[in-house]
């Protein structure tokens, strides 16, 4: 895959979580910033992290969470989304981690 075409689709995934956790964040429970690459959201109540990066060596996004450790998700191309090895999809399991704090 080419560079622009990786950072245009990582920009896109990372992007429309930040807004979705916008959307469902409602209770202000989370602390997220979204920029240049890197989303970081912490956990109010009790400061849990997740970041979720770009990584551009291998062309694939970086998941840490601090509940199921690190994690890399690869672009298909079949399905159009971001799949770990296991082939869960990136929004899919963030969203079931986070949401007993939404």
């Amino acid at each position: 895959m080419l560079e622009k075409d990786f950072y245009k689709l990582c920009e896109d995934a990372l992007s429309t979580l930040a807004q979705e956790l916008e959307k469902k964040d409602g209770n202000s429970k989370l602390d997220f910033d979204y920029s240049d690459g890197i989303l970081k959201i912490v956990i109010l109540v009790d400061k849990k992290t997740y970041v979720i990066n770009r990584n551009s060596g291998n062309q694939k996004i970086w998941y840490s969470s601090p509940l199921t450790g690190a994690d890399y998700f690869a672009f298909d191309e079949k399905t159009k989304s971001w799949l770990d090895a296991k082939g869960e999809e990136l929004s899919q399991k963030f969203f079931s981690e986070i949401q007993p704090y939404l």
